[in-house]
């Protein structure tokens, strides 16, 4: 394995079995969302952001339990959350460990009517008491959907009304769902806190590749089961490269390999070369598809902030590269959709040469009810055609 995926901070969601167990039952197997507060007020989007920390029970179970008999009705739910007749109606109750303990929790879903409506979402514990006690909500999640993950996160889905994706669409029937977050039980937070799937392409969050693994299991885009082929795709759709067949594998890869390291080079004049780390989700090995989780490029790096960080705007990244006339390249902030929403030029402390960074970056989130999980890049440009010759790509947490 090269030092490019020995790197200082590596997930270890996609393992199966009892590692994925243990790794939640120390609450360190988790992805990426936005932060609320508690539901006993209002939702806020100001709560903490680290990996939280729980103290499971024994007999915790990951993933959707069977929920008690006596309240698994919607009906018993609609009371509790407030459900007005001809307004809005409980759409799903799912159960799960949701706090790390062997006692169920449940998720009670609120639509409203029509499929372009919003979507309310209740965590409830101590749900066969006579008052279930309310642990967290998210309110008004246009087109919205949310469940429970098989690592006992809830995920959710919704539109952001000002991304590049839905800006200037009026009716919602046209709206795309494209804003997608996950939250955890924190013992510390007393809620349920965004954590961030490790994943950068071809999807940023758990929802999304939960969904394309199913796509895949249905003969749906196979370049997804192909390490060369991901890595490939990334440099095309990402860093705009030509298509061409220009992949080497250094490790793995093959139908057998949970992991593969493969590097793509630049076919264009003055191209380079990037190194790009990834690994099948869920440890996989019978069609998992392949999830990139690191890109690096020679002689560059992002030190500041690290992997899985939450940044905020101005963010203040450092790191190193290869300068001409004092200019490295240009750090880039990618927003849920892979827009550039904010980027300033990386100016090496020396001329020419291998030289070190500092720059305040400056984006604007279009999504303003909490984080968003997003990518870090620092890009190198070619002299020849200003294209970009080498990348390095991390995730982070994208606050405002």
């Amino acid at each position: 394995m090269t030092s490019l995926s020995a790197r200082r901070y590596k997930q270890s969601f996609f393992t199966a079995g009892f590692l994925c167990l243990f790794v939640y039952l120390l609450a360190a197997c988790g992805p990426g969302g936005s932060t609320v507060s508690p539901s006993s007020t209002a939702p806020s989007n100001t709560a903490p952001t680290a990996t939280p920390q729980a103290t499971p029970s024994a007999g915790v179970k990951l993933g959707v339990q069977p929920c008690p008999v006596a309240v698994q009705s919607p009906t018993y739910w609609a009371p509790l959350v407030g459900v007005q007749p001809d307004v809005n109606k409980v759409g799903s109750v799912t159960c799960a460990n949701l706090i790390g303990q062997n006692e169920l929790q449940a998720l009670v879903t609120v639509q409203a009517p029509g499929t372009d409506a919003s979507l309310d979402l209740h965590v409830f514990t101590h749900i066969t008491q006579p008052q279930p006690v309310e642990l967290f909500k998210l309110q008004s999640l246009l087109k919205g959907n949310a469940r429970i993950s098989g690592y006992n996160t809830i995920m959710t889905a919704e539109v952001d009304h000002n991304s590049s994706v839905n800006k200037g669409i009026t009716a919602n029937a046209s709206l795309q769902q494209d804003l997608f977050r996950e939250f955890k039980w924190s013992d510390s937070a007393g809620t349920f806190v965004p954590v961030v799937f490790p994943g950068l392409y071809p999807d940023l969050t758990r929802f999304q590749a939960e969904t394309d693994q199913q796509n895949v299991n249905q003969g749906q885009d196979a370049w997804k089961l192909s390490a060369t082929q991901t890595a490939s795709n990334l440099t095309v759709n990402l860093l705009k490269w030509p298509a061409a067949d220009n992949t080497t594998v250094v490790s793995g890869g093959g139908k057998s390999d949970s992991d593969a390291v493969v590097n793509v080079k630049n076919p264009g004049v003055d191209g380079g070369t990037v190194q790009v780390t990834m690994s099948r989700l869920e440890g996989n090995t019978n069609g998992g598809i392949w999830i990139v989780t690191d890109v690096g490029g020679a002689g560059m790096d992002i030190t500041t902030p690290i992997t899985n960080d939450r940044i905020s705007s101005p963010a203040k990244v450092a790191g190193k590269g290869r300068a001409f006339e004092s200019v490295i390249g240009r750090v880039v902030i990618l927003d849920h959709t892979y827009t550039d929403i904010g980027d300033v030029q990386a100016r090496g402390t020396t001329g020419m040469g291998n030289a070190t960074f500092t720059a305040n970056v400056t984006y604007n989130s279009t999504f303003k009810n909490g984080a968003q999980e997003g990518i870090i890049a620092l890009y190198s440009y070619s002299n020849a055609d200003g294209s970009i010759a080498s990348a390095v790509m991390h995730k982070v947490l994208i606050g405002l």
